[in-house]
């Protein structure tokens, strides 16, 4: 150490923070849409060749209908667990993860020779990817701010979207042209690009240094409410409050969810055998769908941020129920696609605002658990959706069915109304407190400090004198 200094006092004006510039926070996100964008273009590649695959070996509908809800449970077990643990140990390890994977499950695919072991395979695709929504949602909380987080949680999904847009169509082009080996080659591919560019390109956001700083804000807090060392924080203590509308929350992904497994075993049924349509028409009419959610979510998803999650949340769903209403009422074909285009404007809305509600409310060290939960209540509606159809179509007709959906959803609207409440205006979560109890003591050490260095200056002055 330098003697010259010994005795120079230095008033400290500016403290650095942690977080990143907008550029920096673009690229990252951009990055991890497009590493998300590949992998679900691969999953579409090979979800129309599922059941041609199962057929070859010998099953056929029931074999798919268990291998779809292997794959639901798994991911419903999985997705709060694996995003836990994105929180404790960062949000790269477990996109990096699920994008692994996903590559073997799409060579396990083709090695499988036989039906329970396709199944099996696809359960623990289903187990290991269930991490990359949780953890990517992580990432873009981590570095966005407020009051643009539905934008860039929406160039997020519009990367989902895109994978189920474009893949379920190159994946029939290659089965029809080379076999069934060719569109899991693809896919496999596809997660390979995706893992290269992730592993390459995107950061870490939740380093080291930031899990330890709140390690230790948590054990400070648990030592002054004398409860000794630190103790890992439960799931209950995690959730964010007000619980009335986290669990509404909750409740909307989930209907929305169940609606669409409810009705999409009766609707293809319905719209071949009682409307007539041909395979051409009934896929350009999801492919609108498809693409004015995926276009929704690219350009839409900052509306939340402007107008408020509230707001959006409920127009979403509102313009989302259109889709029950066309099935139950509607046999135009042309008012049919009409309708599919404005429902998917509704699920575009909904989706990115309803992810940044649960990120609004949830302190920083919990989102990706969090976000899990909400994957969990999503695969819980996947699971349930199919099953209970199968006990209402004893009961109702075609269109029965569509009109107990579009109750759900007509009920989940006014939920929406009643219940939820604008972050805004919500309680403050324990991070904010924890962030805003930091800003208190921080500037009651600045007001100590200048204090301290006033007192020197004097004390200084009068030894010279």
């Amino acid at each position: 150490m330098s003697g010259g200094n010994l005795g120079k006092i230095v008033v400290a004006s500016h403290v650095r923070d942690n977080h990143l510039d907008p550029r920096r926070m673009r690229t990252i996100i951009l990055l991890l849409a497009t590493s998300v964008a590949l992998m679900m273009t691969g999953f579409g590649i090979i979800m129309p060749v599922f059941a041609r695959r199962l057929a070859e070996l010998g099953a056929g509908v029931e074999a798919l209908g268990i291998m779809t809800t292997a794959f639901a449970l798994t991911q419903l077990a999985a997705a709060p667990f694996l995003g836990s643990l994105a929180d404790r140990y960062g949000r790269r390890p477990f996109v990096l993860l699920a994008l692994v994977a996903f590559i073997f499950t799409n060579v396990g695919y083709l090695l499988a020779g036989s039906v329970p072991a396709f199944i099996a395979v696809r359960a623990l695709g289903g187990l290991f990817t269930a991490g990359l929504f949780p953890a990517a949602m992580g990432v873009v909380a981590d570095v966005s701010p407020e009051a643009q987080r539905a934008r860039w949680i929406g160039v997020i999904m519009g990367g989902y979207g895109a994978g189920f847009v474009f893949g379920p169509v190159l994946g029939g082009v290659l089965y029809d042209n080379f076999g069934f080996a060719a569109p899991f080659t693809t896919s496999a591919g596809m997660g390979v690009l995706a893992l290269l560019a992730a592993a390459l390109l995107v950061t870490e956001t939740r380093p080291p240094q930031v899990r330890r700083r709140e390690a230790l804000r948590q054990r400070w807090v648990a030592e002054r409410n004398g409860g000794g060392e630190e103790t890992a924080v439960s799931m209950w203590d995690a959730l964010p409050r007000p619980l009335a509308v986290f669990s509404t929350l909750l409740f909307l992904d989930f209907i929305g969810s169940f609606a669409f497994a409810f009705v999409e075993p009766q609707m293809v049924f319905y719209l071949y055998d009682q409307l007539n349509w041909t395979t051409a028409q009934f896929g350009i009419v999801v492919g609108v769908y498809g693409m004015a959610m995926m276009l929704g979510q690219l350009f839409l998803g900052q509306a939340s941020d402007r107008f408020g999650r509230k707001p959006v949340i409920v127009l979403g769903q509102a313009l989302n129920l259109m889709l029950y209403v066309n099935l139950a009422f509607v046999h135009s074909y042309a008012l049919v696609m009409a309708g599919s285009f404005i429902a998917g404007l509704g699920a575009a809305l909904t989706a990115p605002a309803i992810s940044a509600f649960y990120l609004d409310m949830t302190a920083r060290q919990h989102r990706s658990r969090v976000i899990g939960i909400k994957e969990a209540s999503l695969s819980l509606g996947g699971v349930l959706g199919p099953l209970l159809v199968v006990v209402a179509t004893r009961y109702t007709s075609a269109q029965g069915v569509f009109l107990i959906a579009g109750a759900l959803m007509l009920f989940s609207v006014l939920l929406a109304l009643l219940v939820l409440r604008s972050p805004r205006q919500r309680l403050a979560t324990d991070g904010e407190m924890g962030r805003l109890h930091d800003a208190q003591r921080s500037q009651a050490a600045e007001v100590i400090l200048r204090g301290l260095v006033l007192q020197a200056a004097r004390a200084r002055g009068i030894e010279r004198g």
